[in-house]
């Protein structure tokens, strides 16, 4: 045998074996670590005789003349571990409404950016963090009068108080086994697909008089708080897989026994050329 047909015989017998290394299957994430940072930006206050809009901190926004002035708050959550794919949701930060009655002459909050970023560290088995897109809740907020008639969904005679999303259609809101939910763009990891899941309880479409009252169009987004109270609405989170469909390492081999037969075949037409 001639030296040039021993070599592409032995190209043949390795390259299906370096494919197979190649392509081997990779395990699935199965449980995280998380972190979540949401911050308050871009606040801005309604008209009103005397401004009140006060932000002490990047996650706390208040307004109001009263004693107990009315404010928003979100907190941050992190945990080493806990998240499993495919499993069950995890809580995250907690979204607080302190709603009291404030004189109509100061000015209360009429909008706000809410920005969230979760972070993902892997813990079965190890590896690299994976940081998730940043997300921005355009909020807008009405603060109703508590006199007269108000719309019918509210919960209170003296009129629930509303916050509305505005930028919804670009966050990818939807229904997910009955439950509203935020979908995050997919990531993927070695032969794996992730998506991450949002909700904030409470947030669901509105009715069309309630959108109306708070100046959004019909179908909107959003929640009531009532009046006279501190409302709390916990955010959950959690993930699921899919398998990316690639190539098996035996059909791999055989391709390769395929693509080194052409060589092979080549080879023999051009010795008796």
């Amino acid at each position: 045998m001639k030296t040039s047909v021993k070599k592409t015989l032995l190209s043949t017998l390795i390259m299906p074996v370096a494919l197979g290394a190649q392509f081997a299957s990779a395990d699935m994430i199965t449980e995280w670590g998380y972190d979540v940072e949401s911050v308050f930006s871009n606040a801005v206050e309604t008209p009103g005789e005397t401004p009140t809009l006060n932000q002490p901190d990047d996650r706390t926004l208040e307004w109001g003349l009263s004693d107990d002035k009315s404010s928003v708050s979100i907190t941050d959550v992190d945990s080493p571990d806990g998240l499993i794919t495919n499993g069950d949701s995890v809580m995250g930060g907690t979204f607080t409404h302190n709603n009291f009655t404030q004189p109509v002459s100061g000015a209360a909050l009429e909008s706000f950016d809410l920005g969230s970023t979760l972070t993902l560290n892997q813990v079965s088995p190890s590896g690299d963090a994976v940081k998730t897109r940043s997300r921005t809740f355009k909020t807008s907020f009405e603060e109703t009068l508590n006199a007269g008639s108000c719309f019918a969904a509210s919960s209170t005679p003296k009129c629930d108080d509303i916050f509305t999303i505005g930028n919804i259609d670009m966050l990818n809101f939807e229904q997910v086994n009955g439950v509203y939910k935020f979908v995050s763009d997919e990531f993927e990891i070695d032969d794996y697909s992730y998506t991450v899941f949002t909700e904030l309880d409470g947030l669901g479409p509105l009715d069309n008089d309630a959108c109306g009252l708070a100046g959004a169009a019909n179908g909107c987004v959003g929640l009531f708080t009532p009046e006279s109270a501190s409302s709390d609405f916990q955010t959950r989170f959690s993930i699921t897989a899919e398998k990316v469909s690639v190539p098996e390492p035996g059909t791999l081999a055989l391709f390769g026994l395929g693509l080194a037969g052409l060589g092979l075949g080549s080879r023999r037409k051009a010795a008796k050329a």
